[in-house]
């Protein structure tokens, strides 16, 4: 079985752009983890910088009503703030590994600091200092924060939306490449069944369509242009050409009226 290779040049840039597409489909997947990395990242901060300025609110908000109101009860507020303050604290060591260049986090550490020795000045019983230290120094630290944390907060938002654009973008670049792919390997198979078809049935095909072996072919068509094949090529002419005038009789029946001088030619 022969096939030409003009037959296979087809298939072959079907199979070769195919192999482009997922080439650049696979380059498009690894963009889209990358880039969903950096928003699962970008979301994380986020949130954690969002988390950050609510707890530093609480804290403060919780101890100003604390020790304004005599009734309150110390030991409780002692117990919320630490473990409000401890998670503060994670956060804040969260965010240094992801953000280092945040500029909030400086002043934020600093109010935490000083929120960590109100606490333990309200814990000892000196509510006076504690309540001196909450509003000389931990509320300037915690509003130079608040300021320096919402500026982060809006870049972050920003970034967060153009990573989500650029996620979506490239998985919708992803799934047309992927399809693009899957057509032209259907395209390529069907190609390659076709000619594998065409393939096995050439002979076949050549019979029914009335055309005589490839030799006799050739011998025939050199004796139509004069070759040098002698009288007995020019003789297999004769002899079709009279099966055909004759009704398709057999050619066999016309070569014996044939004179044995020119079959012998």
């Amino acid at each position: 079985m022969r096939v030409k290779v003009q037959f296979l040049l087809p298939v072959i840039g079907v199979a070769a752009l195919g192999g482009v597409l997922v080439a650049a489909g696979q380059v498009g997947q690894d963009r889209a983890a990358r880039v969903a990395q950096s928003l699962d990242q970008a979301r994380t901060t986020l949130v954690q910088a969002t988390d950050v300025r609510a707890i530093s609110r609480a804290v403060q908000r919780d101890a100003l009503n604390t020790l304004l109101e005599p009734a309150a009860d110390r030991g409780t507020f002692v117990e919320r703030a630490s473990v409000r303050l401890t998670e503060m604290g994670l956060l804040v060591a969260g965010l240094r590994d992801r953000a280092a260049d945040a500029a909030f986090l400086a002043p934020q550490a600093q109010a935490l600091t000083e929120m960590t020795a109100m606490v333990t000045a309200v814990r000892g019983g000196d509510e006076a200092g504690a309540l001196t230290r909450l509003r000389t120094t931990v509320g300037p630290l915690d509003a130079q924060a608040a300021g320096l944390a919402q500026a982060f907060i809006d870049t972050q938002g920003q970034v967060l939306d153009g990573l989500a654009a650029d996620a979506g973008h490239l998985q919708a670049q992803t799934s047309r490449l992927a399809a693009w792919g899957g057509v032209l390997g259907t395209a390529a198979a069907m190609m390659m069944s076709a000619l594998f078809l065409l393939a096995l049935l050439r002979r076949p095909l050549a019979r029914w369509a009335g055309a005589g072996n490839d030799d006799l072919r050739a011998v025939m068509a050199a004796a139509a242009r004069g070759d040098e094949l002698g009288d007995w090529a020019r003789a297999l002419v004769a002899l079709r050409d009279q099966a055909k005038q004759r009704g398709g009789r057999p050619v066999r029946a016309a070569r014996a009226k044939v004179s044995p001088a020119v079959l012998a030619a």
